[in-house]
């Protein structure tokens, strides 16, 4: 399997982008909230499920390029590439594969801009991307 991230509309069909080399991410979360409502005679507490809140999910990868085929410009139309495909407050869903079947599904929005690490980038640039999930 190429890559285990990637990025797809909000049809959650079509595939929109591929994230290569991801190097670390503070995902899969799973942060429930939960209501407990306790009773002032009885012993014990009622538990309600209140739903998902928004979290930021962080992706840290590089991009690169092949040295011997590729030059600055294919780094830079891959830098320009992951800019345009990946828009501001655009709805996406965003697979996490765990293995070639089962994966994480969020729906996710970026909310902010991509970061990128000072590089001569001569052949790969490292980013920072932050998605914000259940925002849609």
């Amino acid at each position: 399997m190429a890559s285990r991230f990637k990025l797809y509309n909000s049809d959650n069909i079509t595939l929109e982008y591929v994230f290569q080399l991801v190097q670390s991410t503070n995902a899969p979360q799973s942060p429930l909230r939960h209501i407990s409502i306790e009773g002032v005679r009885g012993m014990g507490s009622l538990i309600i499920p209140a739903g998902t809140p928004p979290w930021t999910l962080e992706m840290e990868g590089v991009l690169y390029i092949d040295t011997a085929t590729e030059d600055y410009d294919d780094l830079m139309t891959k830098i320009e590439e992951l800019e345009t495909t990946v828009a501001l407050n655009t709805a996406y869903y965003l697979r996490i594969y765990k293995t070639a079947l089962t994966y994480y599904n969020y729906k996710v929005k970026r909310v902010e801009v991509i970061d990128y690490e000072q590089s001569l980038r001569t052949d790969s640039q490292k980013y920072r991307i932050s998605l914000l999930v259940n925002s849609w």
